[in-house]
């Protein structure tokens, strides 16, 4: 219904203005905005009108048995607000007892409450959110606000009980007006888009009560001297600042705004296309009238200032599109003018068949009709566009494509018209976000699985598909998708609905984009891939698991992306489509009493072939890498371990492998590794230089801290394992070993006794010998055999050698020494304990000091004697030198007491260099001489 009223004309400054008429404004901007209301209600249950009904008196008095109660003290009074009859028989719904009585209040905290966005349209519908700005004093300190806040967040709760979704959102005028406003959120552009927002709020809002805004009494012509106007009502007291609300003019736009807006737009179309290409095209056509742009707001009010307007005709969403359409009418943009209709009935008419009750679907098909005709749309255009509420995916996959294109091109139009200015400081954090966010996204490249804009709109989803390996050359296929059974004749690849790869690729784009479904029927067409079809049907049920428990159900806020991205979890898949050469023979099956998968049986045979990983990251991206054998293992660990966000959890890795007969011990063996790896390496930040060992086919891979990440390296053999525990290290180590690593020896055994700033000094004696193993303060091993000698007088010379060190100050002075006895039970059983060395009165009786000086040789001091070891003859003379000291002239070992020799001979620079394994390999270097 058209409302006709006189025109109004308010003079500019200087000229004649009457309060009559600025009143009159005010009641025809009231009268506009209670239609509208009215339309809002019309669209609700009859339950849900008494949110509305009673919505302003909830924040003008606080009473306890009224939703939202918080305290008598909540900041509350809206100036000159007079609860209507259905507010009080509302409220008597909640207390029969209720009496409004009307009182000059002390303070009136609240300004003003409107209703903002689609519900002042035709686009909205009972499944619409609605979003409140509360506007209150600007006194108000922060515990008011968190009260108020408070409250907001309870009748949220209570609206929705009534089965509506509402967002309260409390403003501060002056704040707004100086551009400070609430930060980026789902709901809420934010301060990248403060002056278009502004005229969303003034085309969109539906006024509740309070005080009216300052912009409503601005006439058009005035708007772009919209301070001084406001200033001169004021002073001239055409208008009490009491009355009104003043959150700004829009004539200062900077051109920046459209660049944030654009992007803005284009994060909320990932989630809702349609809707946002309509807002990017009005972005564009506003962008193209700058520094001037025709707002939309001003349409409005220059017809309500006419006196001629209704709710239809002056329709947010109708004004966009009637904008929208001149603009691209103009352009000559055929393309663009199609998908702008498009988007339009999709917006009017929701995205399925059941979005819309009866009524307002007969409401919207008469509104669409009246669009139609007015702008000359062809007969069967809406007709067509009907059809999208049976999209399949082949329908979604090319409308994404076309949107994705219009996307960018909207960009590069702004960037283009605004010469990509971004030069207010506060919106670098927020734009960076949203420059993260679209690039997430909508960038393509290897290995990262594209989510279609439009899957929400698929509304036909077969439950049979066919997943075809079609050749491209003599050795290379791409992997296609088909709807329905495989035909008998040959498909081609051009009939697919989505192209991939790998096979991997095309079921999680298949999952992460909707398709998937319990009663799924997927077949699967193939001559390279092994893989059977009750593994193939486990495949797709545990890609559905882990990509739904990762990727987010609904849309997240930013602030994830002022975070590094970071992978949430991984899910290995072990061996796909491939079989091992050394299980081919059906007949026979290899087993082996060695069974690390990674290096089985006696010719350490790795089952690990490769291995595609399936990671979410914390940005929403999906991507798939792929690795090759042994070293493909290993990186493959040491990435997840790096790149998943922290704190890492056994969580963050899955592993599925569907290789016969050996599938589960695979992933056994892997998670174990990774368990290890977090056990050793996240758990304890302080053991960075930790190293574990692992069995690698026929040598060993060691894990270790390397430049801030976990890094691995390979050992070749047995031999050059041994060699890196025989070398020196920097600082303390602790040194893990795999179960399937030196198995055979004591040493995995002696290191898990291993302390730091600690020399352990471990002994094993047999009839021929006595073995020695010795783990230094820095974990370094050394490891000698001794014939013929005794355990007690070995112990005992090698304390002696490392405290007459400690005396000298070439060792830590806190260094502790242990012996520990190893022992062997009949079954095999190894322990070792503690034992004390009994010190004889004989092992200082004859010192045996090693001195080497720059400019001399070698020299052997036996006590004070002294000795020149320039042959092996200089070496008989001090064993028989040693000899005369002995009863009988025993001939067991020699033992060096003392080492005196420079740096260089001990293979360190600097003295912070040195620890016991250097003495250690110079004192037996020496001692094998001696021992002739």
């Amino acid at each position: 219904m058209t409302s006709r009223f006189p025109p109004i004309h308010l003079g500019a400054p200087g000229e004649e203005i009457s309060k009559k008429d600025l009143y009159t404004v005010a009641e025809r901007f009231k009268h506009f905005n209670q239609s509208r209301l009215q339309r809002v209600q019309a669209f609700l249950q009859p339950r849900q009108h008494d949110f509305l009904y009673i919505l302003p008196l909830l924040f003008h008095q606080n009473h306890p048995l009224l939703p939202g109660f918080v305290s008598l003290e909540t900041p509350a009074g809206i100036p000159d607000y007079l609860p209507s009859k259905q507010a009080i028989n509302t409220a008597k719904q909640f207390s029969k007892a209720y009496l409004y009585k009307r009182k000059a209040l002390r303070r009136y905290s609240i300004q003003s409450i409107f209703l903002m966005g689609s519900v002042g349209s035709i686009a909205f519908s009972k499944d619409s959110d609605i979003d409140i700005w509360l506007c209150h004093e600007p006194s108000l300190i922060a515990d008011e606000l968190e009260e108020l806040q408070q409250k907001a967040r309870l009748i949220e709760k209570w609206a929705a009980s009534l089965k509506l979704e509402v967002h309260f959102f409390l403003l501060n005028s002056e704040q707004f007006r100086q551009g400070e406003n609430t930060p980026l959120s789902a709901e809420s552009s934010g301060v990248t888009q403060h002056y278009l927002l502004l005229e969303e709020f003034y085309r969109t809002s539906i006024y509740i009560a309070g005080r009216v805004p300052m912009w409503w009494l601005v006439p058009p012509h005035q708007e772009n001297n919209y301070p001084q106007y406001v200033a001169h009502l004021l002073e001239n007291r055409f208008i009490s600042e009491s009355d009104v609300l003043d959150f700004g003019g829009l004539q200062d736009i900077p051109l920046a705004e459209f660049v944030s807006a654009t992007l803005w737009h284009i994060y909320k179309s990932l989630s809702s296309p349609h809707k946002a290409l309509l807002k990017l095209f009005l972005m564009e056509s506003y962008a193209t009238e700058f520094p001037r742009p025709q707002w939309l707001c001003s349409s409005m009010k220059q017809a309500i200032y006419r006196g001629d307007f209704s709710v239809d005709t002056l329709d947010p969403y109708l004004l966009i599109y009637n904008k929208v359409d001149d603009y691209l009418r103009q352009a000559g943009s055929v393309q663009r003018l199609n998908l702008a209709r498009e988007c339009f009935q999709i917006k009017i008419m929701g995205s399925s068949s059941s979005s819309l009750d009866n009524k307002t679907r007969q409401l919207h098909d008469d509104f669409m009709g009246m669009i139609a005709r007015r702008w000359q749309w062809p007969d069967d255009l809406i007709s067509n566009l009907a059809k999208q509420n049976f999209w399949d995916i082949k329908k979604a996959t090319i409308e994404h494509a076309v949107i994705r294109d219009q996307l960018q091109q909207c960009l590069r139009v702004i960037l283009k018209i605004t010469g990509d200015p971004i030069d207010h400081p506060d919106q670098n954090h927020d734009l960076k976000l949203l420059s993260r966010k679209l690039r997430a996204f909508l960038d393509l490249r290897p290995g990262k699985v594209e989510v279609l804009t439009t899957r929400t709109m698929v509304h036909a989803k077969p439950n049979v598909w066919a997943i075809a390996e079609l050749p491209l050359t003599d050795t290379q296929s791409t992997w296609c998708l088909f709807e329905g059974r495989m035909p008998p004749a040959p498909q081609s690849a051009e009939q697919a609905i989505k192209q991939c790869d790998t096979l991997l690729e095309l079921l999680c784009w298949a999952v992460v984009n909707g398709l998937y479904r319990r009663d799924l029927n997927l077949q699967l067409q193939t001559k390279t891939q092994k893989i059977t079809d009750s593994d193939f049907s486990r495949l797709i049920t545990e890609l559905n698991a882990f990509l739904s428990k990762y990727l987010p159900a609904k849309e997240t806020g930013l602030e994830i992306y002022a975070q590094p991205n970071r992978l949430l979890s991984s899910l290995l898949m072990v061996n796909l489509g491939e079989g091992l050469a050394i299980d081919a023979n059906q007949q026979q099956f290899m087993m082996s009493e060695r069974s690390d998968p990674l290096s089985y049986g006696e010719s350490r045979y790795c089952f690990v072939q490769g291995i595609q990983k399936l990671s979410v990251s914390s940005w929403g991206e999906v991507t798939l890498q792929q690795y090759v054998g042994l070293e493909g293992i290993f990186a493959c660990l040491s990435e997840i371990f790096s790149n998943t966000i922290k704190p890492l959890v056994p969580e963050s890795l899955q592993v599925v492998c569907y290789t016969r007969g050996r599938g589960r011990s695979i992933e056994l063996r892997i998670e174990s590794i990774f368990a290890q790896l977090l056990e050793r390496f996240a758990k304890h930040p302080q053991q960075y230089g930790s190293r574990y060992f692992v069995a690698a086919a026929t040598g060993y891979c060691c894990f270790k801290w390397q430049n801030n990440a976990l890094g691995f390296y390979f050992l070749e053999n047995h031999n050059q394992l041994l060699h890196e525990l025989y070398s020196a290290q920097p600082q303390y180590s602790a040194v893990i070993f795999d179960d399937f690593v030196l198995e055979q020896t004591y040493i995995p055994f002696l290191y898990q006794h291993n302390l730091p700033d600690t020399l352990q000094i471990f002994y094993h004696a047999t009839s021929k010998h006595v073995a020695v193993y010795i783990i230094d303060e820095k974990s370094a091993l050394f490891v000698r055999q001794h014939s013929g000698a005794n355990p007690q007088h070995i112990l005992m010379h090698y304390c002696v050698f490392i405290k007459t060190l400690q005396l000298e100050a070439k060792l830590p002075e806190n260094l502790l020494i242990k012996c520990y006895e190893i022992q062997r039970n009949s079954s095999g059983v190894v322990s070792c304990h503690a034992t004390q060395v009994k010190q004889g009165n004989s092992v200082l009786d004859l010192r045996v000091r090693i001195v080497v000086d720059r400019d001399e040789d070698l020299a052997v001091y036996c006590n004070e004697r002294k000795f020149s070891t320039v042959d092996a003859r200089s070496y008989r003379e001090v064993k028989n030198y040693i000899l005369s000291f002995r009863q009988g002239h025993e001939d067991y070992p020699f033992h060096i007491t003392e080492i005196e020799v420079p740096l260089e001979l001990l293979g360190v620079k600097h003295i912070d260099q040195v620890q016991s394994l250097h003495y250690l390999n110079y004192k037996q270097k020496i001692e094998e001489k001696l021992n002739i």
